[in-house]
């Protein structure tokens, strides 16, 4: 006699690579969830920083990385060089205070904006009192501020053209 558990039984082995099979899936997603979790947490670590004033810098007595910093340049001397390598050092200060100066060096080209009074943000590492800058940006002034009547070109702050073009 012929039964039906003879006729639906599978052939030997079989169980084995199904298991084999399923245990490698699973294997092969958690893997990849992993992965990915891993790359999540590596680019959100790159695009955080902690944000300081010059005044919270100061404070500092240890090193910090990877810091942004939002100051105002201050009136202190400013040194810029383009040979041998291109070097800007100036010093900036927490807009409304007198104390609490910050030296920084830039490696980059001077931004066109950039002069004393300037409120800059600047992406960093702060190592033995000097904040290394590798980002900065600088901030528009916010009043405009109309020519005077009868002022000769450059003096306001619409530049017009003297001669016709």
């Amino acid at each position: 006699t012929y039964t039906t558990q003879r006729f639906f039984a599978r052939p030997t082995g079989v169980p084995q690579l199904e298991r084999f099979m399923n245990k490698l899936f699973v294997t092969l997603v958690a893997a990849f969830i992993l992965f990915g979790a891993l790359l999540t947490y590596q680019a959100s670590k790159q695009g955080t920083s902690e944000v300081f004033t010059p005044s919270e810098l100061v404070a500092k007595e240890h090193d910090l990385t990877r810091i942004r910093v939002a100051g105002r340049v201050s009136s202190r001397p400013i040194s810029y060089q383009v040979e041998p390598e291109i070097r800007l050092e100036f010093t900036i200060q927490t807009p409304g205070k007198e104390e609490g100066f910050t030296p920084v060096v830039y490696s980059k080209l001077k931004p066109d904006m950039f002069a004393p009074g300037r409120d800059v943000i600047i992406d960093g590492d702060f190592k033995g009192g000097i904040l290394y800058a590798h980002q900065m940006l600088t901030q528009c002034p916010s009043k405009y501020q109309p020519p005077k009547p009868g002022a000769a070109p450059g003096e306001g702050a619409l530049d017009t053209p003297s001669t016709p073009l």
